[in-house]
């Protein structure tokens, strides 16, 4: 009898019993740990054979140097990875217990390697069924068709508003909820000192969130004080002037959600805007259109002549420019760049401004970081965020993970500071949305193709990045495209064109919600347009002239508070747009700009004129046939370039090719009703085309002949502004009148 007290007292748990062992989960720690541990295991290890197999494949001088040069590199990347995968371990284990001990406790499962096994499998049915459907669904930009799931097979037949409120619950609420279930479990586990430690961690996070928002709510201030205006540009890479709802263009499809066209928001700005309908870029390539736009000069002026210029082209450009936000900034501007991989090239040419938020550009390391990190495809489904940009600082400028959404979510943010702070700013902001592949996310992927289309890649164009490294014949292998396909890459870009035009939305609508709206410049356009299969061209942009000007076309559309909304068909040029603004908002115009400002035609004080367009074409990529011409010999990407390891690892061209390249470029000369286009040939002479624009807009009929006392003027003009660098107006081309 006296035994039975003592062993109710030793049957007790003491006080300094660790709280584990008192509260006896069913599922421990270690062997949910160990199943995970597994799974990611077998996902590092297939992640780095994907790479290895990919690599392998893969028969460019680019694959052969990241072989040969970087191996140590690419190893060194893929071992910082498992840090990722230590943490999604943990982190998982921690998540997941709280059920599985549930699990286990119903089945009565108390062997470790049981625990383990139902670890792994739930990681397997959750990674595979769950996350991985999450990110297609939220994120589809990182698979390159990513609308054969069974998510979207079920989910897609519900009503968009249905599908939104589903989306929400099912990805957005339901993890929230779990890992709030989570929380609490690994909390109350730990009795007293689970507490004790989540209390005063809680109590911190509120009261930073406080007094953040105490500083936002006495520091704002009203933006109608303000007196200078704000300049907002708005552009898409490769976005066709021609290709606007406003610009009377139409897509096919015209059901549900494409009856409101491509551009229902940028159309209603053009509606109470000045919208020059015909405005041109000096070249079809970023780097050098954005150069010649932002510092209002040619590029035979800046220098800048293709998209892969070594250090010193840069260098030499940078002092020859004046760009406006540099001008802007002496005004007390805030000056930013904000965009995607499109923008990249304001890290090698800042053009004055103080903030830039893009994706690197051009940088050899930079592609080979990007191919190890999406070779992991955990990085992109569970590091796509705050931790993850910490963690791996260089993903938060690698192309797959700074979106259109993302760039949004910047300018969001950014405009809520400047509402607060009352300087004037000076943003250019830029997207991707229009470039090559024209892979957007759903419902654009899906808004204007044809549904019973079958073809290679059904949601973006079928991009082979080898061909188009390695292959010299791109027309060829783009001209082979059967009529279907051609059909679906123009709808595939009206998806494209509709997403720019929500990321207009959002931008206007967060502009009028801070109060900054009335006070505002607004520009819409683009760098350049693209060529899309039409009369005479297949693809891409920069590459030519005879078949239509649409890859220099661009839209022009300007806002200005207060001022009446009015059509403008006279010709503009991106040179003249910071002279434009220069007048607009009093800033003295330096002596090295070469545009002309238009800013009196916005205001009515004087009558728009035509102007004449000069332009000239890019990096080959190809060389579009010309009839009876043999062009100089072009040779392929890989074998024209390489990367330098000084200059941050940027891709750069050749030494050798340098003069041959500038020696071959096409050059056009527009005015009002003609167009020359010099070709230059392989043995040194060049041949003038001439084609009459309102009979003649895709440039098939070659009227130099037949119109000598045209064609004489024009070719003097073109050849003064390639050899000379000077530009002739109209009037001094036809001192009477130009003939129609």
């Amino acid at each position: 009898m006296a035994l039975l007290p003592t062993s109710r007292v030793l049957s007790q748990p003491t006080s300094t019993t660790h709280p584990e062992k008192r509260n006896h989960p069913a599922a421990r720690f270690l062997p949910v740990l160990g199943g995970i541990s597994i799974f990611l295991a077998y996902q590092f290890c297939r992640s780095v054979e994907r790479l290895t197999n990919r690599a392998g494949a893969m028969d460019t001088k680019f694959s052969a140097i990241a072989k040969e040069d970087f191996m140590g590199f690419l190893i060194g990347q893929n071992a910082l990875m498992l840090i990722a995968y230590v943490i999604l371990a943990v982190v998982g284990t921690l998540l997941l217990q709280p059920f599985l001990s549930w699990v286990c406790g119903k089945l009565r499962i108390r062997r470790w390697w049981a625990v383990a096994i139902l670890a792994w499998g739930l990681t397997v049915l959750l990674h595979d069924h769950y996350f991985t459907v999450r990110m297609v669904e939220s994120k589809p930009y990182f698979l390159p068709d990513a609308g054969g799931n069974w998510y979207s097979g079920s989910i897609g037949l519900l009503p968009a508003a249905v599908r939104r409120v589903f989306d929400i619950g099912f990805f957005t609420i339901l993890p929230l909820l779990g890992a709030a279930v989570a929380l609490f479990w690994q909390i109350h586990r730990w009795g007293r000192r689970g507490w004790l430690i989540a209390g005063p961690v809680m109590a911190v996070v509120l009261g930073i969130f406080g007094v953040k928002a105490a500083i936002a709510s006495t520091t704002r201030k009203t933006a109608g004080s303000q007196k200078a205006p704000n300049i907002l540009i708005i552009g898409s890479d490769s976005l066709r002037g021609d290709r606007l709802g406003v610009a009377g263009y139409r897509p096919r499809r015209t059901d549900g959600p494409a009856a409101a066209g491509v551009s229902p928001t940028i159309d209603a700005l053009a509606a109470r805007s000045v919208n020059f309908t015909t405005c041109y870029a000096p070249i079809g390539s970023t780097l050098e259109s954005g150069t010649s736009f932002m510092a209002s000069q040619y590029p035979h002026t800046h220098g800048l002549r293709h998209m892969f210029p070594n250090r010193q082209a840069i260098m030499d450009a940078r002092s020859r420019t004046v760009p406006m936000a540099s001008l802007l900034r002496e005004k007390g501007y805030d000056t930013a760049a904000i965009g995607d991989w499109c923008a990249g090239y304001y890290e090698l040419m800042p053009l004055g401004f103080e903030h830039i938020s893009v994706s690197s550009f051009d940088s050899f390391k930079v592609y080979m970081s990007q191919a190890v990190v999406m070779a992991h495809p955990i990085i992109a489904i569970y590091f796509d965020n705050a931790l993850g940009y910490r963690l791996y600082p260089q993903i938060n400028s690698f192309a797959s993970f700074v979106t259109p959404e993302v760039v949004t979510n910047r300018v969001r943010k950014r405009l809520g500071e400047a509402a607060s702070d009352g300087r004037p700013f000076f943003w250019h902001v830029f997207y991707s949305c229009t470039h090559l592949p024209y892979q957007s996310k759903e419902p654009y992927a899906s808004m204007f193709i044809d549904p019973d289309y079958d073809g290679p890649n059904k949601k973006a164009f079928p991009f082979n990045v080898d061909d188009f490294a390695s292959k010299p014949n791109l027309e060829e292998i783009f001209a082979a495209a059967p009529a279907r396909d051609i059909a679906h890459i123009n709808a595939v870009y009206d998806g494209c064109v509709r997403q720019f035009d929500d990321c207009v939305k959002d931008i206007l609508e967060s502009l009028e919600k801070n109060g900054l709206a009335e006070n505002t410049i607004v520009i819409v356009t683009g760098d350049h347009g693209d060529d899309l299969y039409d009369p005479g061209t297949t693809l891409l942009h920069g590459q030519g002239f005879n078949g239509g000007l649409q890859a220099s076309h661009v839209p022009m559309i300007v806002h200005v508070p207060g001022v009446a909304a009015k059509s403008i068909e006279e010709t503009v040029r991106l040179i003249d747009v910071m002279p434009t603004l220069a007048d607009l908002t009093g800033v003295e115009k330096p002596a090295a700009w070469e545009g002309r400002s238009f800013a009196d035609w916005i205001t009515g004080r004087s009558a728009p004129e035509w102007r004449p367009f000069y332009g000239e074409t890019g990096f080959p990529f190809m060389q579009p046939k010309v009839a009876d011409i043999e062009r100089p010999p072009l040779h392929p990407l890989d074998q024209m370039t390489t990367y330098d390891p000084s200059f941050n690892y940027q891709f750069v061209l050749k030494p050798e090719y340098e003069e041959s390249l500038v020696t071959a470029k096409q050059r056009c000369l527009r005015t009002r009703y003609w167009k020359m286009v010099c070709t230059p040939a392989a043995d040194g002479s060049r041949h003038f085309g001439l084609f009459h624009l309102p009979t003649d807009p895709h440039g098939r009929t070659d009227l130099a002949t037949a119109r000598p006392e045209v064609a004489a003027p024009l070719q003097a003009a073109l050849a003064r502004w390639t050899d000379q660098h000077h530009e002739s107006s109209i009037t001094e081309i036809f001192p009477s009148g130009e003939p129609e």
